[in-house]
């Protein structure tokens, strides 16, 4: 699964506290402070996860076309 940001900016909290610094697509769709923002920007859920499946659809297909390996990875 990818993940939705980049543990450069985010820090564990909540459901991902201690497991994973990254917020999957299914958890930022949960999170409350989220949601507000979301409200107060007139983006429904189902806009959103569009949204965020397209990004991540986007992101694996540049990773794929990268010439780097992973995080964490070697280069072959």
């Amino acid at each position: 699964m990818i993940a939705l940001f980049s543990s450069e900016y985010c820090s564990p909290v909540g459901a991902t506290a201690g497991k994973n610094e990254e917020l999957t697509i299914t958890e930022a769709l949960r999170d409350p402070l989220i949601a507000i923002v979301m409200r107060a920007d007139g983006v429904t859920s189902e806009d959103f996860k569009q949204l965020l499946e397209a990004a991540a659809r986007e992101l694996k297909a540049n990773l794929a076309n990268s010439s780097f390996p992973p995080t964490g990875g070697k280069a072959t």
